[in-house]
């Protein structure tokens, strides 16, 4: 045994002399907690170089567990016949943790994409020179452009051309990192229709901290706001009325 290997054992190279391997070398796998065939057992009974099954975890001397990575390697007499192995193994700690990490990152996406999906919310982003990227199932319905016809054209799309400087305040706004939150306005849906929607958009920052893009959830409040003018409408009669 080497340095590393005294290290990753635990076991001074006097201690590992004359021990079984299984001993020094133990070893099992980090879910089920069983233990894995010891590759050099493999090497040695059919002559070829044998690598770890992913999630193998070597158990120290001391019971504390280290995540490896090792193949073995029969060694051959002059006569071609098998007389050892050699084995090499390593520590992968920061590799699984990056891995965890990647994992981790891909689920969390998982989960945000299905959220986005399933949200009764429009959910556009969109890059900062307006051109939308992305375009949920509740975008469709509030607008009736579907995410095949939207992508890739301008946000213009749904914006009235009377309102297109609120798109420049808005753009501006972004590049300063700023969030706006529940901005009242008007957009036009495909078959013309005028809609009173509340904004609120976020930008979109790359690794470095720089704003890329934004994304923007947007609800229907046409509804609400004709029941809000209806009842005001009837407040207002009741005020004026002569009547008591």
């Amino acid at each position: 045994t080497n340095e590393v290997a005294e290290s990753l054992t635990g076991w001074s190279h006097t201690d590992a002399l004359g021990q079984p391997l299984e001993r020094v070398f133990q070893i099992v796998n980090e879910v089920t907690r069983k233990p894995v065939e010891n590759p050099a057992m493999r090497a040695l009974r059919q002559g070829i170089v044998v690598g770890l099954a992913n999630h193998t975890v070597l158990i120290k001397k001391d019971g504390t567990e280290c995540p490896i990575d090792d193949s073995a390697a029969p060694i051959r007499d002059e006569q071609g016949h098998v007389s050892g192995c050699v084995l090499i193994f390593r520590d992968v700690s920061a590799q699984r943790l990056i891995e965890r990490d990647k994992a981790n990152q891909l689920l969390t996406a998982r989960l945000l994409a299905s959220i986005v999906e399933t949200s009764n919310d429009a959910i556009i982003s969109k890059s900062l020179h307006g051109t939308i990227q992305s375009w949920n199932a509740a975008a469709e319905r509030v607008f009736g452009y579907t995410a095949e016809q939207a992508i890739g054209r301008h946000i213009s799309l749904v914006i009235p051309p009377e309102r297109m400087a609120e798109e420049d305040q808005i753009i501006a706004k972004l590049r300063a990192g700023q969030r706006i939150e529940h901005f009242e306005t008007e957009r036009v849906r495909s078959d013309g229709q005028r809609i009173i929607v509340s904004l609120t958009i976020s930008p979109i920052k790359d690794e470095a901290g720089n704003v890329t893009g934004a994304s923007k959830i947007v609800r229907d409040v046409t509804e609400r706001k004709r029941a809000e003018r209806e009842r005001q409408n009837f407040v207002t009669l009741v005020e004026n009325s002569t009547d008591f």
